[in-house]
């Protein structure tokens, strides 16, 4: 009985093996239908009494009952147009995530300094919150520069610890400060980032935002 399952009949012989022989007959019938024979009323050649077998009477000349459940198979629905509809919108996700990915790569292509502004479209924001999420939870920034890459984008997001460092992305939900780091982004095949020394040069403002304490966690606020 497949749409029962193994299970349904392991405990169906269980039944069976714990069951008297009436019990048995009883438990058999209800499992797989076997009821006794039932007569169908009505004037017929031959009449036949309530006890004689189904198999031994008369056959009734009666017209073929129609079952209920015998309806004509539906047409297969043509699923062409919800493809084309999800193949539109995978399209479109892979479009905007290149086009943040090409936005970060020239936005950030050199390292941000001491006090870094940075606005971002959405998609690139979300971009480098994956790429930076991925980063941080590769290793400890406060002891080693990190970093996290997508293949497909063919970027590569570099994180550095500084104290002095400090970044303000501006996006349209609101503005995110990072205080500690310094980010910059390369092809995805740069595994350490290039150029230290240009990395760690500091810009022309020299505004400093209020640092934390060597070894503790680098901290994230988001503002309205």
């Amino acid at each position: 009985m497949p749409r029962h399952g193994r299970a349904a009949l392991l405990r169906l012989a269980a039944w069976f093996e714990d069951a008297d022989p009436r019990s048995a007959d009883e438990i058999y019938t209800a499992a797989f239908a076997v009821h006794g024979a039932t007569h169908l009323g009505g004037p017929c050649d031959e009449p036949a009494g309530a006890t004689v077998s189904w198999w031994e009477a008369p056959l009734a000349s009666v017209a073929a009952a129609r079952l209920a459940s015998a309806l004509p198979a539906d047409a297969v629905r043509d699923h062409a147009e919800q493809r084309a509809r999800l193949r539109d919108a995978a399209e479109s996700s892979v479009h905007w995530r290149r086009s943040a990915a090409q936005e970060l790569h020239r936005v950030l292509a050199e390292a941000t300094g001491g006090d870094s502004r940075i606005r971002l479209s959405n998609p690139a924001m979300e971009v480098l919150m994956e790429l930076l999420t991925a980063a941080l939870g590769s290793g400890d920034a406060t002891r080693r520069a990190v970093s996290a890459g997508d293949l497909e984008l063919g970027i590569r997001l570099h994180v550095r610890h500084d104290p002095e460092a400090s970044i303000t992305l501006r996006g349209s939900g609101g503005d995110l400060s990072l205080e500690g780091l310094r980010l910059r982004v390369t092809p995805f095949d740069a595994a350490g980032e290039p150029d230290e020394a240009a990395a760690s040069r500091e810009p022309s403002d020299t505004h400093h935002s209020p640092t934390p304490a060597s070894g503790t966690a680098l901290p994230f606020a988001r503002e309205a």
